[in-house]
């Protein structure tokens, strides 16, 4: 049966379990400077359910500097939204650099039945910029994050990006006024957000470009990846795969080393070992059938595989903190488990 064409993006961004929220405003006034940690630290600080987080920072008005050791300054405007997929540690400032302050020293102690609004610096123009994270699962096993740069920054321009600037300027807004929904709209708006942002960076990639955002827009290395994502349980040798695509064998796995920087099977049996991992988590299918439905012959076989991949065996990764996605509110669901039949061991 002929598969249907994969939404790579949505596949790897549901596999991630993937949740936006906004937890706090800022109003600094000039002269201000302050200094964010590195994510897993921040996360400490929050309410939040999971120390995996990418910051996100949208400009509401005025505008602002971020610096990060070992780059330059970075000027963002009204409109901007910048985003740090590895969660850096970062300062943000005014005109004139003075000594930061941790923002861990603004937050008040939760819980926080509202957003947070946080207030710093002197009596000088006021910049707003709108605090918010997204949460997910696993952070840096996706090839999605791997050749991601530090920050993205996104300024909006021109009517091709419309449609993002609108959705910044109504997660400004809802984040600012709270009207009822705003909860809910602010989940779904940093959500959409993030995918379009995501979608420009890849838009925008130079041709020379590696990664798995420039796999993707690859003849062959895109083809494979879509062939592989849509018929995941599928018997795939690279043999058959390079047939399906119409290359050799040679030039498929060339292809996938160079964007990739692994064959076409290590990506298979990765992206297994991921859709396994979903299934842990999202169900109570028993650990011998996922093994099973994954391609291994047996259940020890696919405990070592997924103990070497995440660190934990299946188990302890089935008992560890649930999903940060609530269960009424799924995102991007990757493609679900087969129900039974095997398939051989890649």
């Amino acid at each position: 049966m002929p598969e249907t064409p994969a939404d790579l993006l949505s596949e790897v961004l549901g596999s991630m379990h993937l949740a936006g929220t906004v937890l706090f405003r800022a109003e600094f006034r000039e002269p201000w400077a302050i200094t964010t940690p590195e994510a897993g630290q921040l996360a400490r600080l929050l309410p939040l359910r999971t120390d995996r987080i990418i910051p996100f920072h949208i400009i509401a008005s005025g505008s602002c500097w971020m610096e990060l050791d070992g780059h330059a300054s970075v000027q963002l405007r009204e409109g901007d939204v910048v985003v740090l997929p590895y969660g850096d540690s970062h300062r943000l400032r005014g005109r004139e650099p003075i000594v930061p302050m941790q923002v861990g020293g603004l937050l008040p102690r939760p819980p926080w039945t509202d957003i947070v609004v946080l207030e710093h610096g002197g009596a000088g123009p006021c910049t707003r910029i709108i605090c918010g994270f997204l949460q997910c699962d696993e952070l840096l096993f996706h090839p999605v994050l791997h050749h991601l740069p530090r920050w993205l920054q996104v300024s909006p321009e021109g009517p091709a990006d419309e449609w993002l600037a609108s959705t910044i300027r109504h997660t400004a807004g809802e984040a600012s006024t709270r009207r009822p929904g705003s909860r809910s709209q602010l989940h779904r708006l940093t959500e959409l957000m993030f995918v379009e942002i995501l979608r420009k960076h890849m838009q925008g990639l130079p041709a020379n470009e590696i990664g798995w955002f420039a796999a993707i827009n690859d003849q062959v290395a895109g083809a494979g990846l879509r062939h592989l994502h849509a018929m995941p349980f599928h018997d795939w040798t690279v043999e058959n795969l390079a047939r399906r695509i119409g290359v050799s064998r040679t030039v498929l796995a060339e292809r996938f080393k160079h964007f990739l920087d692994q064959p076409p099977m290590q990506y298979l049996v990765h992206w297994r070992l991921r859709l396994a991992a979903h299934a842990l988590t999202s169900g109570t299918t028993p650990i011998k059938s996922i093994a099973c439905q994954t391609g291994y012959e047996s259940e020890a076989a696919f405990s070592r595989a997924f103990k070497r991949h995440f660190g934990l065996p299946p188990g302890v990764w089935r008992r560890r903190t649930p999903s940060v996605v609530a269960a009424d509110r799924p995102r991007f669901s990757p493609r679900a488990m087969p129900p039974a039949t095997p398939t051989p061991s890649t």
